[in-house]
């Protein structure tokens, strides 16, 4: 049933033409009477609500849309986000498409009741990206997937740098065979990743002895294992594409009698929290998730306040990262 100012004024007391004054503008949000008739339009759904009534005066419905995969990083950075969302007034809703059969459809219909979208979507390519820039012309999106050239203005973490970051460290350590099991590459992440760790390595006169194409999977890393362990490779530093396929690694290679660092040194990434508490602990690259968090949803805001012009070219900020060591590297 379609939402009106009579039921506005119903549910709040109001009379219709205060209800109707207040959500054209005419009265200033700062008032009780229109901070209550504002709070009760977006309860209730009040369709026009978002039009209506100036971003400055109300709460704003952000839209956090992924395509959720099983892995504990999500976790992390859905509670980031819902944290810092909390903290600056906003609220957090958060959509899988990872399975749409229409994706410009499914995000058309969330535009209508979102004030603006954070997309973490990896898998895309470009012209998905155009897509959606086409169908949701000036509707304020930041992405937070990395990509080769950004369509939307963008914040993610310099994954290159975190796969030079682990090649570093372990030719610090003195090791001159390398092997990398890596994410799957249609995640633009994952191929920045090994590139980095590859760049590094073969920069130093080096070359990457070993290559195993993961899924970010605790089960990749142990299947990992078995693979370099057949091969008889020994004295090697290992990167992983992430935490939890270097922990299934080292599972593996423990169960299998073998000593973490000494017959295999690893790297993982995303710093998760099983990284700090699994033993032999896990050195890894940290990923300030909070950070991401912070800034993406800022400019969201200053988007969706009309602070920021949405007809520019789209503009990529790297945030840092950060080698944590541990102990499953000499």
């Amino acid at each position: 049933m379609s939402i009106g100012l009579k039921d506005i004024s119903n549910a709040t007391g109001y009379s219709v033409s205060t209800v109707s004054r207040v959500l054209s503008n005419k009265i200033s949000g700062n008032s009780q009477s229109a901070a209550q008739i504002i709070k009760a339009a977006r309860e209730m759904g009040y369709n026009s609500y978002r039009i209506s009534v100036n971003p400055e005066n109300r709460v704003l419905d952000i839209a956090l849309i992924t395509q959720h995969f099983s892995e504990e990083f999500y976790a992390y950075l859905y509670s980031s986000f819902d944290q810092v969302s909390l903290n600056k007034n906003c609220t957090l809703t958060i959509h899988s498409v990872r399975h749409s059969k229409s994706l410009q459809d499914d995000l058309s219909f969330l535009a209508k009741n979102h004030d603006g979208f954070i997309m973490f979507l990896p898998t895309l390519d470009p012209y998905s990206y155009n897509k959606i820039k086409e169908t949701l012309e000036n509707y304020p999106i930041v992405s937070i997937a990395p990509s080769f050239e950004p369509i939307f203005d963008t914040f993610t973490f310099d994954s290159y740098q975190g796969g030079a970051l682990s090649a570093k460290a372990f030719i610090e350590k003195g090791y001159e065979k390398f092997g990398i099991i890596r994410g799957p590459l249609e995640k633009w992440e994952a191929a920045l990743r090994r590139n980095g760790f590859r760049d590094t390595i073969e920069n130093a006169g080096y070359k990457i002895s070993w290559d195993y194409k993961g899924d970010y999977s605790f089960e990749a890393g142990e299947n990992a294992f078995h693979s370099i362990f057949k091969r008889k490779i020994k004295n090697i530093g290992v990167f992983a594409s992430n935490d939890q396929m270097a922990v299934g690694f080292i599972h593996a290679a423990l169960e299998n009698k073998k000593e973490i660092p000494t017959d295999y040194a690893v790297i993982g990434y995303d710093n998760i929290l099983f990284s700090k508490i699994f033993f032999p602990k896990l050195t890894t690259i940290d990923t300030d998730v909070d950070q991401l968090a912070e800034e993406a949803i800022d400019h969201l805001i200053r988007m969706i306040k009309k602070e920021v012009n949405l007809n520019r070219s789209a503009r990529k900020t790297l945030i840092p990262v950060e080698l944590i060591k541990r102990d499953t590297h000499k």
